[in-house]
């Protein structure tokens, strides 16, 4: 069993001391349908809603039949475990919000879909309803590129949660794969009164909101058959414990009769890695980003590859608690929101340099994620002995930065130098090597263990560095080399 204590990882310039389940039989899916079609009858809230929403004017919108389409289905993980299927539904009606009254917004490519999410403990399945609802055509998505847990960070729009008899839950606001604010919707205007959705956000304004009932018919909208009108309290959101509350008490759907329907607690929407406003408009930091992501190594990351399954990492910009440091990782929010700051003041640096201060850092963060969900990472097949051995030696008493560095200088410096060597023709190498100290120093061209030597930069406390590594002086050099050179990134 893998044991650390959570501290930051600072990482200090030494030289300046988200997926569609494919299961090759629908064995489960069918347990799903069989548990589905046998419960669905008691999946209704009591009359008062209050179990799950202490506001008595909570939105309940008119309820439609769920016709599941079982051939279309995404299998995933919650952090914590839990197995979810979520279902395309194949209904012709569904729910759209407008601010605006300009019936164009009707043709929305929105998705509806419902979540089973299966019980740690009983045999049962908690459903929840979820609708997906783009800005406009950039954001469209075909079902097998959306789901809850996987965002991608090009899309914009509401996600809004329902019970499975259309009692609004939670909404989100998504810009740009970037969670901005929460909402919740009630029939009348809550001004003033003390609600627990006002506890857990703040700055909350309310905005007038239309919920239009709408038929599909050839893929696009025709008029609507319903309006409903609404207020929205639209918030900024505070992550304030990681999940949604969206029930209490009660044992389920499973059985008994249907006050026992209790919708699941969900994560927040996750994204695959999210970047923050202050690391987002930084060209510089987003152009070397976009060249990590073109590498193998990288894309193979769980915190950044196709098949992650939940959103494990912000990327900002700020003060670091050491200001030495180029740049901390910490995880103080679990290990499914992971926090990596770049340090402000160290922004002038070469792009390489920083490329590989981004590369360390997001491998601090693949170990803590590989950590907390217990499955180990693309890394390395045998993660979890061989970082135990790390653990054993470094952990009682140092923490997690030895840990992580002791283990990185071992097993990970290698294949850092390949992604360092294949991103640098697009970071400015020519201007790097038409450098008359470059020049200089190496007539023929870099040597064929400079990268290697970039890639020790932030591993110089490690045991390896500091007694088998006859070769760091020469590293050094290197690395002073690319301390005082500022390429570009194109």
């Amino acid at each position: 069993m893998i044991a650390v204590n959570f501290i930051i990882t600072s990482c200090v310039n030494e030289e300046n001391d988200i997926p569609i389940g494919e299961i090759s039989e629908n064995t489960e899916v069918v347990l799903v349908k069989d548990w589905f079609d046998k419960n669905k009858s008691k999946l209704r809230l009591p009359e008062q809603g209050v179990n799950f929403r202490t506001e008595s004017q909570e939105l309940i919108l008119p309820f439609l039949e769920k016709e599941p389409d079982w051939d279309k289905f995404h299998h995933y993980y919650f952090p914590d475990g839990r197995e979810v299927f979520e279902i395309n539904l194949d209904n012709a009606e569904f729910y759209i919000p407008s601010l605006s009254q300009d019936e164009n917004t009707l043709e929305s490519g929105a998705i509806q879909n419902i979540m089973f999410v299966k019980d740690p403990v009983e045999e049962r399945f908690d459903p929840l309803i979820v609708r997906y609802f783009p800005d406009d055509v950039n954001s469209n998505r075909d079902f097998n590129d959306l789901y809850y847990l996987g965002i991608d960070e090009k899309w914009s729009g509401w996600i809004d949660l329902f019970s499975y008899d259309e009692h609004h839950l939670i909404g989100f606001r998504i810009e740009q794969g970037t969670k901005v604010s929460s909402r919740t919707l009630s029939q009348e205007s809550q001004l003033g009164t003390d609600s627990s959705s006002a506890k857990m956000v703040y700055e909350c304004t309310e905005t007038t909101t239309d919920w239009y009932q709408v038929t599909t018919v050839g893929g696009s909208s025709s008029p609507p058959k319903y309006l409903d009108t609404t207020f929205s309290k639209v918030c900024e959101w505070v992550n304030v414990g990681g999940g949604i509350s969206s029930g209490s008490g009660g044992s389920g759907g499973g059985g008994g009769g249907p006050s026992q329907y209790t919708p699941p607690t969900l994560p927040s929407p996750n994204l695959r890695i999210e970047k923050h406003k202050s690391f987002k408009d930084n060209e510089k930091l987003m152009c070397i980003l976009g060249k990590l992501e073109l590498t193998q190594f990288v894309k193979n990351l769980a915190i950044i590859g196709e098949t992650s399954v939940s959103r494990n990492v912000v990327l900002s910009v700020g003060k670091t608690i050491d200001p030495k440091a180029a740049a901390e990782t910490n995880d103080f929010y679990g290990f499914n929101n992971i926090v990596i700051t770049i340090n402000s003041t160290q922004l002038n640096r070469g792009s390489l340099e920083i490329a590989h201060t981004i590369l360390h850092e997001i491998i601090h963060a693949e170990l803590y994620v590989a950590i907390g969900n217990k499955k180990g990472t693309a890394i390395d097949a045998n993660f979890e002995y061989n970082f135990n051995k790390y653990v054993e030696l470094y952990y009682k008493e140092y923490g997690d930065a030895d840990v992580h560095h002791n283990y990185m200088a071992e097993k990970i410096v290698d294949r850092m130098s390949d992604v360092l060597k294949l991103i640098h023709p697009y970071l400015g190498k020519q201007e790097f090597l038409n450098d008359p100290e470059v020049k200089k120093a190496y007539p023929h061209g870099l040597p064929p263990d400079f990268y290697k030597g970039m890639a020790w930069n932030g591993l110089k406390w490690t045991d390896k560095w500091r007694y088998d590594l006859p070769e760091r002086y020469s590293m050094e050099k290197y690395q002073s080399f690319a301390a005082n050179f500022n390429e570009t990134c194109k």
